[in-house]
């Protein structure tokens, strides 16, 4: 016990200073106390993954404005494009490129160009009468066609630029042979 109290006083003095004690000079580079240093925001990295969001509200004003030409029918809306996914927590944050229209339309006969190019037309007319803020993404979608008969459907998919391109007052019975041209 001697000898351990003997050892902790010699380690004491040789820790002891024997000079003035120095302290060093602020740094220039060092901000003042009373000033928060900066927050550096980082940014994570995100995976961008192809993604489709409904849009109830303008699915649900499309809807009900194929049911006034036609009860039968039915009308929704999605916007189309990117979810950015983080790795760390697997949030995702969507941006939208476009927005798609789908139409389910009963027709009573689908190799009728005319019946077919009308629904075309008044559909279209639907979608260009919406105000451009409920129209999500920077470019024009497509809008597709379910037609329906009592045995038999159709499917076409019309891109709205391509519909738009189209002359003014165009016959109906030419928008199917225009915009699906038999190979």
């Amino acid at each position: 016990m001697k000898y351990a109290a003997v050892f902790c006083m010699l380690l004491l003095a040789a820790c002891a200073s024997t000079g003035p004690i120095s302290t060093p000079a602020p740094s220039t580079f060092m901000p003042p106390r009373d000033t928060p240093l900066p927050i550096t925001a980082t940014v994570e990295r995100c995976a961008y993954v192809e993604a489709y969001h409904s849009l109830p509200d303008l699915s649900a004003q499309i809807d009900q404005a194929i049911k006034q030409i036609q009860a039968d029918a039915s009308g929704r809306a999605e916007a189309y494009g990117e979810n950015c996914v983080t790795a760390s927590n697997g949030q995702s944050t969507f941006s939208a490129m476009e927005t798609d229209f789908y139409f389910t339309i009963n027709v009573k006969d689908l190799k009728d160009d005319n019946e077919l190019g009308t629904w075309i037309i008044n559909t279209m007319k639907i979608i260009e009468a919406l105000p451009a803020s409920a129209i999500a993404g920077p470019q024009a979608g497509f809008v597709e066609f379910t037609f329906k008969t009592k045995d038999d459907q159709k499917n076409l998919r019309v891109q709205i630029g391509s519909y738009e391109s189209l002359p003014a007052n165009f016959n109906a019975a030419g928008i199917i042979p225009t915009l699906f041209p038999s190979p």
